[in-house]
This record gives structure tokens, sequence and C-alpha cells, in this order.
């Protein structure tokens, strides 16, 4: 049969600009359907990739423009995250922080590799796969938090301040891990030292900038032709890479100079202006694009292949953060109900496990085995904070504390 040339175009010839129109329209649909039944939009974004992705339908293809705006997605979205966190409020908690960070930390990644072991996997990729479970995607958090309306709580700044400790902490092994790899060499303290002491320059270097540079430039950001705006993604990928020159992931520089650039804007006026534009490109552009290609990685056959080790990794990456995360908060002398919704909410894995397991098959830490089942561990990780965070709130909400009532515990 002859199709009309315009179909055929549309059935046959997948450009990348009809490829984002309708992911666009998917996602676009996707959030109108999850907010008539009052589930969250990033809820509706994962499952349309699942659906629509290669997984399933394989309408949507993956592409070099998706990859691109995916990558940016994870990138504006821990700036905006840095652009919401009030400094006083994180400073306010940041015992609470390191308490929750560290505990959610050690205890995944102390469960995972004596897990890993019993499996059979050697040294190098037990610590590869704790480490792995152990990271918590501040891009998922954010996203949470934002999509809940949780950020007027102190459960936000808890979880945000954690979740950058926690992803230093991970970070910096990893570094010291690929270092490992790349030499050839077995476990070396000295490469972890190394590592740790390249994290600790990095933050000196952004501290010492963010306090003593940035107040002065808030008063010049107040003329119009200042452009604030663009001055906030200058500095946002300033910081980014001075992150990456470290051995850490760019969103950890693009969160902490959200946290900066807010400092630093005189102003309420301004300061919702230049707000009002980064939430309108985040989470109407680029954010639902980079939950909606996570699902492009999940194979469903290793489902068939490695059942047990699927949910025994699952099991503990969920239970093992959970109870990390719920030590530190009562250590922290945060209520029962603000621990468990932090833990919770700390257990999204999403794209940094993605990359932190892609950078591993690369350099033949892994196989491809272990890299789909940590693709499965982190969707199914990235699902489960929105979904049982809804689930729990009716319980939860009367005993979260609003920030202006929080003070230094």
């Amino acid at each position: 049969m002859n199709l009309p040339p315009f179909v055929e175009e549309i059935v046959f010839h997948r450009s990348e600009t009809l490829n984002l129109l309708l992911v666009m329209v998917i996602i676009w649909c996707s959030g109108v359907i999850c907010r008539r039944i009052r589930q969250p939009p990033l809820l509706g974004e994962l499952l349309a990739g699942i659906i629509f992705g290669p997984s399933l339908l394989g309408i949507i293809q993956p592409d070099a423009t998706l990859d691109v705006l995916a990558e940016l997605g994870v990138f504006f979205l821990m700036f905006y995250a840095g652009l919401e966190s009030d400094f006083s409020h994180l400073r306010r908690v940041k015992r609470q922080a390191v308490q929750v960070g560290v505990a959610g930390y050690l205890v995944p990644f102390i469960v995972g590799f004596f897990l890993s072991l019993t499996f059979g996997l050697s040294l190098l990729q037990a610590l590869f796969i704790g480490q792995a479970l152990s990271i918590t995607a501040i891009a998922v958090s954010a996203r949470v938090l934002h999509d809940l309306g949780l950020n007027r709580y102190r459960v936000a700044p808890v979880a945000m301040g954690a979740g950058v400790i926690d992803d230093i902490i991970a970070l910096t092994l990893f570094t010291a891990l690929v270092d490992m790899s790349s030499a050839g060499s077995g476990f070396s303290l000295t490469v972890v030292l190394l590592s740790v002491g390249k994290a600790a320059l990095f933050f000196a270097v952004v501290a010492c900038v963010g306090f003593w540079a940035f107040p002065f430039l808030g008063p010049h950001l107040a003329v119009r032709e200042a452009k604030g705006f663009t001055f906030a993604l200058i500095t946002a990928l300033l910081f980014g890479f001075c992150a990456e020159v470290a051995g850490l992931h760019i969103i950890i520089g693009a969160y902490i100079a959200g946290l900066f650039v807010r400092m630093s804007v005189p102003g309420r006026e301004l300061f919702a202006k230049i707000n009002d534009r980064f939430v309108s490109v985040t989470y109407g552009f680029f954010g639902p694009i980079f939950f909606f290609s996570l699902s492009f990685h999940v194979t469903f056959s290793i489902l068939q292949t490695h059942p047990l080790m699927i949910s025994v990794l699952f099991a503990a990456a969920v239970a093992g953060k959970f109870v990390g995360v719920y030590i530190g908060a009562a250590a922290g002398r945060l209520t029962r109900k603000e621990s468990t919704v932090i833990g919770i909410i700390m257990n999204g894995r999403g794209a940094v496990e993605l990359i932190i397991a892609s950078v591993g098959m690369e350099l033949g830490i892994i196989d491809d085995t272990l890299f789909s089942i940590l693709v499965i561990i982190a969707f199914m990780t990235t699902v489960f904070p929105p979904v049982f965070l809804r689930l729990i709130l009716p319980w939860a909400s009367p005993g979260l504390v609003p920030l202006d009532r929080d003070r230094e515990i």
C-alpha cells in the first residue's frame, strides 16, 4: 500500500526532531494523567520510558539529542536543587546531614560488599557493587521533594545535605577504584588517600570562591545588564568543571553552585525571576527527558537469568540505605516520622548509579551481567521513593517539622 509522503516520513524515517517531539508529547500526557490520579509526575515519566522506549513498544529510540538533553537534565536538576536550598537551613542541620549521610552510605556499602563476595565476585567487583548500592541520586531526591511539596519541611535540607555527603564518599571511592583498575593493581590505601585529598582540595577551593568572592558580586547582579540567569549558568558550569577536575561528578559542583548563587543574589524580586526561569527549563524540559531516558537502559531478560541475585542486591540496597539513614537520623534526634521519610527519599539511585555502572563496564571491572543487574536496581530504586512516600505521607505529614519552626538541634 502506498502511503502519503508525510506518513512515510513519520513511520519509516525517524528524525531526531520527531523523536524529541514524541518524547515531549508522551511526557506531557503522562504528567497530566499522574496529576489526575494524584501521583508524582516523576513516576509517569519513568513508566512512560519503559512502555514507549526500547524495552517494550520501541516507539522512542535513544539518539544523540536525547542523550545530551538527558545529561543536561541531571545538571539542571542538581543546580536547581541547590538554588532551592536555603544555606541557613542547611547550616542549621549540618550535624544531622553528616550523620545521616555517613550512616546512609556505610550500612548499604558493608551489606552490599559482603553479599557480593558470597556470590563469588572478586574483591574489586565487590567493592564496586557495594559503593554502587550505597549511592544516593540527589537529583531524584530533589525531584521527589519538589513533586510532593516537602521542600517546606526540615526533612528537605537534611535529605539534600546528607545526599551530598553520601555522594562525596561514594564518588571518592569510585575515583579510587577507577584509578586502581586503570593501574591494574589491587586494593591500595595510597590511591584511596589520594582520591580523598583531591576531593578535599575541591571543597576548599569552592568554599573560598563561594564565601569570599560571591558576596562582592551580589550588588552587581541587581543591574539589568548583569544578566543574572547567564551568570548563574556560568557559575554552575565553572563549579561542575572544578568537580570533574577533582575526580567528582559534575552534579556535585552544580548543586554547590546553586547554593552560592542563591546566597549572592540580592533581593527577592531578582531571585524570583532567576528561580522562575530555572524551574521552567528544569521541570518543564530537561528534567523530564532525563527521567524518561533512564528507562532506556532497562532490559527485562536479566530478570529471568539472575532473579535471585537481583532480588538479594535490591533488598540490600533498599533495606541497607533505609536502616543506615534511620540510624543516622535517630542519632541526630530527628523524629521517627522524619527518619522514615528521609530513609525513603534517599533510596533513589537513578543516573549516578547508571554512570558508575557504565564506567565500571568500560574499564572491565564488571561484565555485562553485573551491569544489567545494576541498571535494573537503579530503575527500581528510582521508582521506589515516590510510590512509597505517597502511601505513607498521610501518616507522616503531621510529624514533619516545618522549616519556619526549625531550630538547630
